[in-house]
């Protein structure tokens, strides 16, 4: 599973109140495989839980759910490539995007 942009707000790098960090607890309690991706973030915690950083935000995961659209992702290329995206920000559409 792939998260993708754990900021507050999008093109910034302040963590600080953003929704991923209790998402990704709830999904790890649930036993999910995390990876994440954020251009602002080089590494990112979960509870003292290292989670691995994707080298792309187009990185193969059988979810991706997109939290933060930051600037610099294309988005219709992650929708594209993903298996099943769901868009938390309701940015991106396409067949295997669902909006949250």
């Amino acid at each position: 599973m792939l998260l993708l942009g754990v900021t507050y707000k999008k093109d910034i790098a302040d963590q600080r109140e953003s929704p991923a960090r209790p998402i990704a607890r709830k999904l790890l309690q649930r036993g999910a495989v995390l990876s994440y991706h954020d251009p602002y973030v080089d590494s990112w915690e979960v509870d003292g839980r290292a989670i691995a950083r994707a080298d792309s935000p187009a990185a193969s995961a059988d979810l991706t759910i997109l939290l933060q659209a930051h600037t610099v992702y294309d988005l219709a290329g992650i929708a594209a490539k993903a298996h099943l995206l769901f868009d938390t920000r309701g940015k991106i559409s396409g067949e295997s995007v669902y909006p949250l």
